[in-house]
């Protein structure tokens, strides 16, 4: 089992999420956030576990989440990823799958969705193949292919989204527009949701400015049927100022 953390709301868009955070990846994403904070940054209170998969699916069961993420780094490097989703599923939750889509053959996606995964989202780092390469010192060939791969499911209640994050001089409003484009040959329904880049301190790269985020969705939105994104780093900041904020509690070994 590579689960390492839980992070946990009540008001996560109005319902309860719980996010399962996994060790592990074939990635080297020269801003990994993970890397520099594996823990989760908006979390205030802080609870510690006998770190065993029996006590996590316990401590679900109280939380009685409506979703259930899996993410972190890599979870499909995790061996045993489609046994705890087999587990997980019986938890009665909508269970979504965050992965860079490296391992996601036309096999493994049918494995993922029969185990009870309900939506997964493939994250595309760039669109661009050099850049992409540059960021994570991996080709983004296998990515783009788990998205075909994923999109030939056919089930009304398996969801496939692709996230894309704007980071400048690497993933511009430019680039993001090409992946829409590529996105809506397979099929203009697939959601794309686009993620500013969070500044950090060590890395060259600066957080994306408001009117290129406002550029990138109006490029997407040119092609796709849903686009959405996240608000600037800076923002959430100011936002979470304010007296209604959403609390995270987050789990972790005891």
């Amino acid at each position: 089992m590579n689960i390492y953390h839980i992070s946990y709301t009540s008001k996560f868009v109005g319902e309860r999420m719980a996010m399962l955070s996994f060790k592990g990846c074939n990635f080297d994403c020269i801003g990994c956030i993970r890397k520099r904070n594996e823990c989760d940054i908006y979390a205030e209170e802080r609870r510690y576990i006998d770190w065993t998969f029996e006590n996590i699916v316990k401590e679900l069961e109280e939380l009685n989440p409506h979703r259930i993420y899996l993410g972190g780094y890599e979870p499909t490097l995790d061996p045993d990823l489609i046994r705890t989703i087999e587990n997980l599923s019986k938890l009665d939750a909508h269970i979504v799958l965050m992965t860079n889509g490296s391992k996601i053959d036309d096999g493994y996606a049918i494995e993922l969705k029969e185990a009870g995964v309900n939506e997964v989202i493939v994250g595309v780092k760039a669109f661009d193949r050099k850049k992409h390469l540059y960021y994570t010192k991996r080709s983004n060939e296998e990515v783009l292919n788990a998205i075909k791969n994923l999109a030939a499911i056919e089930d009304a209640y398996f969801r496939l989204q692709v996230e894309t994050i704007l980071l400048p001089e690497i993933n511009d409003p430019g680039d993001i527009e090409e992946l829409a484009i590529f996105i809506s040959q397979i099929n203009p329904t697939i959601s794309l949701f686009i993620e500013p880049w969070i500044p950090m301190e060590g890395v060259e790269f600066e957080e994306p400015k408001k009117v290129d985020l406002i550029d990138a969705v109006s490029r997407a939105m040119r092609h796709l049927y849903v686009v959405s994104y996240h608000p600037l780093y800076s923002e959430i900041k100011e936002i979470r100022k304010t007296p209604r904020k959403a609390k995270f509690i987050e789990f972790l070994p005891d």
